[in-house]
């Protein structure tokens, strides 16, 4: 049984303002020929297909002309979808009921994740299950189970009777525990996974979360606090775990693996390999072992990373050829440059983010338009607050003190959050 796994699409992302819907478009053309080329029986995307709950009209659309043409070409393929943390789950699932006749699965109510989904190939057979990210309360735990009360023994009568006199008969209550941090969430759903999950053939999970021992990236919207990450080994009964939600390709278990993003989303990921990963399970040998070969994709765009002197950009011709691409520059000048975006950006139209190293004696400039800039000023001064006032007398000429007041508000809200 084969299955090429991806996630973490975050269709309609823009990165520093710019779309990256044709980067995705490519993707997603990329991903087709892939399941093209692999006679694969499933296609699973663990979560956040979307970059938001409300995503933009053409991410929609896109998303839709790849379901529809995936389904056209391959009517054997199953496709199996949970959302993530970024997708509305009622959005994404909209018309499921219609799209479970094209065997393509979307996963929206918890409730029904431990209900395998059976997928046949020449009489091997997989479990699949399929299990979404989990929100605070979407999951209730059985706490007690009362015995029933002495009044209702009363049942056993051949024929009813009106007994003034009798108690009440009370109804027999089960007490729920509302689940609210996610390992609670994961422990109660591995609980129920375990005690649905055949024995007799291989069992594959979907999932969107954040597990322990998994390494971020700045594009990830990361949960806060160790209750949040889920150790990975409360789903080591099944054949292979798909994972979403972490941007870097990883191994976190035996058999558990994140696919990564499919495109770098942040300047942290600059130069990072992204691929699917195509899986192979032998239900033919004991354990039902998996093997993952990861498929790298080729980008139409790479994020790169670039340091060097104004010089070096402006007038040389040694960075050239990352003229394409998405870039980071730093500036390695021992003096500010005055409008270094606007200088720059007919020789690299897709300059992002511009950094300038000064010395500790340079006041901070203020941000060009259309690109992100930073100054960094020496290791010293970090305090942000009195940053923030640099900032705003370069920008303004003066302090503005409720606009100083609320910027701290807002500072210390944050500290407090993190």
């Amino acid at each position: 049984m084969k299955l090429l796994h991806t996630g973490d699409l975050h269709l309609g992302k823009a990165m520093h303002e710019a779309s990256l819907l044709d980067d995705q478009r490519a993707m997603l053309d990329a991903l087709t020929a892939e399941l093209g080329r692999g006679d694969y029986d499933a296609l699973v995307i663990a979560g956040d297909v979307y970059d938001r709950t409300v995503p933009p009209a053409e991410a929609v659309s896109l998303f839709g002309e790849f379901l529809a043409s995936v389904g056209e070409r391959f009517p054997r393929l199953r496709t199996l979808i949970v959302p993530g943390n970024h997708d509305s789950a009622q959005r994404l699932s909209f018309a499921s009921r219609i799209l479970e006749r094209n065997r393509i699965h979307v996963a929206c109510d918890p409730e029904r994740s431990f209900i395998p989904i059976i997928t046949e190939n020449s009489g091997e057979r997989v479990a699949f299950f399929l299990l979404p990210f989990l929100s605070p309360g979407s999951l209730e735990r059985p706490e007690s189970e009362p015995e029933p009360s002495v009044g209702s023994a009363r049942k056993s009568r051949a024929l009813p009777e009106l007994d003034l006199f009798a108690e009440p008969a009370e109804e027999t209550r089960v007490e729920r525990r509302i689940l609210a941090s996610q390992l609670d969430l994961a422990k109660e759903a591995a609980r129920r996974l375990d005690a649905a999950r055949p024995r007799d053939i291989p069992s594959v999970l979907v999932a969107h979360l954040f597990a322990t021992s998994g390494k971020e990236s700045a594009s990830e919207r990361v949960f806060v606090g160790a209750a949040e990450r889920v150790p990975v080994s409360l789903f080591d009964g099944f054949s292979y775990v798909a994972l979403g939600h972490l941007h870097r390709p990883q191994r976190v278990g035996d058999r558990a693996h994140y696919s990564g993003s499919p495109l770098a989303y942040s300047f942290d990921e600059a130069g990072e390999e992204k691929a699917f990963l195509r899986v192979e399970i032998d239900a033919s040998k004991p354990g039902f072992p998996a093997t993952v070969t990861p498929v790298p994709i080729r980008p139409i765009r790479q994020v790169t990373r670039l340091e060097g002197s104004f010089a070096d950009f402006h007038s040389s011709t040694r960075f050239d050829a990352h003229k394409d691409d998405y870039l980071e520059i730093t500036l390695t000048d021992p003096g500010l440059v005055a409008n270094p975006v606007h200088l720059l950006r007919p020789k690299f139209p897709l300059l992002l983010s511009l950094r300038q190293g000064i010395g500790a004696d340079a006041a901070p400039r203020a941000n060009e338009a259309g690109a992100a800039t930073t100054a960094e000023p020496s290791p010293a001064a970090r305090d942000p607050a009195a940053d923030f006032d640099a900032f705003s007398r370069e920008l303004y000429g003066e302090i503005d003190p409720e606009r100083a007041s609320l910027f701290r508000e807002i500072l210390r809200e944050a500290i407090d959050e993190a």
